[in-house]
């Protein structure tokens, strides 16, 4: 039986900074945040999606993504996969912006629907770093903890400035695999995976095995699951769970909320109640 993927994460915090290492192959499918979200790809990621379109991720690339941003990363097969996640409730990015005097200093993070990128060298690199370090030393200290928050907010805000910030543009990516999620992302409301297979010029059912190897899940998986991400989007900007069903391409009604509840494990209608992030 094939594995129930699940896009919920879990938020026991308004902030949440972390640095993971992974050694084992990465899984990771098509979610959003309530919360913005910074991502910071130390090693091992060499694609990102998000807003429907694919970038180049390299190591040391910086994300801002603002809320409700559906985004997957793509992990180079076999990689060691470091990177550093920020997730901060948006209360507070509100609250500083807000701050008298301030001309809102987060507006670089908070002002725009479309995801930043920028690209820090070896120095400004060890520099983040040990601002997320000394962040963690303050464990017990509430306020020297947001204080620290505040620190790594302000170094980063001077990466996207106007003249720093990278380019978004990303070059198509080559293997089979990855053409797919480009394909996808483009059109999973109305595509199917014969048709995938189609366009690719492969069989279909060795175009499954490849997609499966290469990202942990049947490519019809990774169709719901996306799907499932874009009905969070919309019902998270306040449509109903019967304009969600069919905006994020499910056709029958019923079908959405049987799919959704066994992939999610609670309905659609239920999304509002949970913890962020979505």
């Amino acid at each position: 039986m094939e594995e129930k993927i699940s896009l919920y994460r879990d938020a026991p915090s308004p902030v949440i900074v972390y640095h993971n290492k992974n050694e084992r192959p990465h899984v990771d499918v098509p979610h959003l945040h309530s919360q913005y979200e910074i991502y910071y790809n130390i090693d091992g990621a060499k694609g990102f999606f998000a807003d429907k379109r694919f970038y180049d991720c390299t190591g040391f690339d910086l994300f801002a993504i603002p809320q409700a941003c559906v985004h997957k990363v793509i992990v180079s097969r076999g990689a060691v996969y470091e990177r550093c996640i920020i997730n901060i409730d948006t209360k507070i990015i509100d609250a500083i912006n807000a701050a008298p005097h301030m001309n809102r200093p987060l507006s670089w993070l908070a002002g725009s629907p479309f995801p930043k990128k920028a690209n820090l060298n070896e120095q400004e690199h060890e520099e983040f770093m040990n601002l997320i370090k000394q962040y963690h030393l303050q464990e017990s200290h509430e306020l020297k903890r947001y204080a620290a928050l505040i620190g790594i907010l302000a170094f980063i805000g001077g990466f996207f400035l106007p003249g720093r910030m990278a380019s978004l543009a990303g070059s198509p990516p080559d293997s089979i695999a990855e053409k797919a999620l480009v394909l996808i992302e483009d059109q999973f409301q109305d595509i199917k995976i014969s048709e995938i297979a189609e366009t690719l010029f492969v069989n279909e059912s060795y175009f499954s095995k490849l997609f499966k190897e290469e990202f942990g899940l049947t490519p019809e998986n990774y169709l719901i699951v996306r799907k499932i991400a874009e009905a969070k989007k919309y019902l998270y900007m306040g449509a109903s769970v019967k304009e969600a069903c069919f905006l994020s391409g499910f056709h029958n009604y019923s079908n959405f909320i049987r799919t959704f509840k066994n992939f999610e494990g609670y309905s659609p209608g239920n999304l509002e109640k949970l913890t962020d992030p979505l």
